[in-house]
């Protein structure tokens, strides 16, 4: 009885984070699967529930969700000529990395 009651307790306590779970597309990318360029079209940020990834071309990706700090967003974010310039609306992917990095690079 007592092991349930803790189970429980445990479950109670994860509840309300689950129902805060990031979702990079609709969180950074305006709820957009791609940002910068229309489609697959390179370079572009592509969003998903669960990644969030600066494609330079078809095997150039750089993959931010899950780091622990901000240190690859400020290079590409240093460099975002080189990185990502020659997209239709570099723009948005500024915005969204700059979002990104705001909220601390979850």
């Amino acid at each position: 009885m007592r092991n349930r009651i803790v189970l429980i307790l445990a479950l109670l306590v994860t509840l309300p984070t689950a129902a805060f779970a990031l979702n990079y597309k609709k969180d950074y990318c305006g709820n957009q699967d791609y940002v910068g360029n229309t489609g697959a079209k390179y370079p572009h940020m592509h969003c998903g529930k669960s990644f969030f990834t600066l494609s330079r071309s078809g095997n150039d990706h750089i993959n931010f969700n899950g780091r622990p700090n901000c240190n690859k967003v400020d290079e590409v974010l240093a460099d975002s000529q080189n990185q990502y310039g020659s997209a239709t609306n570099p723009a948005a992917i500024t915005t969204a990395l700059q979002a990104y990095k705001a909220a601390g690079c979850p």
